[in-house]
């Protein structure tokens, strides 16, 4: 993937649909607190971040399409993890200089309505919950919407175990949505939104 690429809504729909199937048949998959959801976008998805694999079981719990968000120097993946985000589509932003061009392409999906997810941590590296960039409360502040906390449990190196043929348990767990008006700077915002998630969390995982 060499540049950004967000599918239409019908095509990510239908994949949804195949990310819900491959949840179900190659893991024990669970997902609670749909109700938390807004009945429409735009919002922002803010899941913790554990495996490149994240956004099937987070696709396949939400049940609707989703615009991801994926580091550039994050493009060079095994051909099994790379299909996912290649088939389904995403925007491709550089986390160590955001380019005024990647920021506008997010500010279009917002404004069509869409539900953008932002993996507040940045990274599937190191161990438990790590500290949370503001990319999230920023464009949440900017347009006023509200920011839905997810956690994700039982991905972490899942390609293997179901290669040995074991069924791991994942599990997706929404949380309330949190506002921009709940915080004054986007820093504030930033640490509410991980302490969301964190509780979201069971312990052994933060």
């Amino acid at each position: 993937m060499k540049k950004s690429h967000p599918r239409s809504k019908t095509t990510r729909r239908i994949l949804g649909y195949f990310a819900s199937f491959l949840c179900f048949l190659l893991t024990s998959f669970t997902s609670r607190g749909q109700e938390n959801l807004p009945k429409k976008g735009p919002y922002i998805i803010a899941p913790n971040h554990i495996d490149d694999v994240d956004p099937v079981p987070l696709t396949a719990a939400i049940g609707k399409p989703i615009t991801y968000l994926m580091a550039q120097d994050q493009v060079v993946l095994p051909w099994y993890k790379a299909w996912g985000p290649w088939s389904y589509g995403v925007l491709l932003v550089n986390r160590s200089k955001i380019q005024y061009s990647s920021m506008k392409k997010v500010q279009s999906q917002i404004k069509a309505g869409e539900i953008v997810c932002i993996f507040p941590e940045g990274t599937v590296k190191g161990e438990g919950l790590k500290e949370g960039k503001r990319g999230v409360a920023f464009f949440a502040k900017k347009n006023d919407i509200p920011i839905i906390p997810v956690g994700i449990t039982g991905t972490r190196g899942i390609i293997e175990k179901i290669r040995k043929l074991k069924k791991q348990k994942v599990h997706v767990e929404i949380g309330r949505p949190i506002y921009p008006n709940q915080a004054r700077e986007q820093k504030e915002l930033t640490e509410k939104v991980m302490k969301e998630i964190k509780n979201l969390l069971p312990t052994d995982h933060h």
